[in-house]
């Protein structure tokens, strides 16, 4: 038939395009596993703290650190990813790889001392 103009197969994709479509599943089943794992915690501490002043405690400890992630992703989104991103755009992975590794170890190190203090301040509550 003429006029009909057929598109390639999925098999002719470029690698790239193979690995981003991987990559998004790979995402998309994290983020259902998490949904998931979320409710079984759910259910789990209703099951075993009912409506109890220790179940209040535990779920107010869980809000908590969700209560500073969008400071904290605005600072990663706007300082960290333009860096990491120019950096291997021009093809330094070396240096794209340090800084990464900066950016984490900072982290660690950030979140190990608000665990300390959590754990010293906490006889005060």
């Amino acid at each position: 038939m003429r006029g009909i103009v057929r598109e390639s197969p999925p098999f002719d994709m470029p690698e790239a395009e193979r690995d981003s479509g991987r990559g998004a599943a790979v995402v998309g089943a994290g983020i259902l596993l998490s949904r998931l794992l979320g409710l079984v915690r759910q259910r789990l501490l209703a099951h075993y703290f009912g409506t109890s002043a220790t179940g209040a405690a535990f779920l107010a400890a869980l809000r908590i650190p969700n209560f500073c992630r969008p400071a904290r992703e605005g600072v990663l989104s706007a300082s960290f990813i333009p860096v990491y991103a120019s950096l291997r755009a021009r093809k330094e992975d070396e240096a794209a790889q340090l800084v990464a590794g900066a950016v984490f170890g900072l982290l660690c190190v950030a979140n190990a001392v608000l665990v300390v203090a959590g754990v010293l301040l906490a006889p005060c509550w």
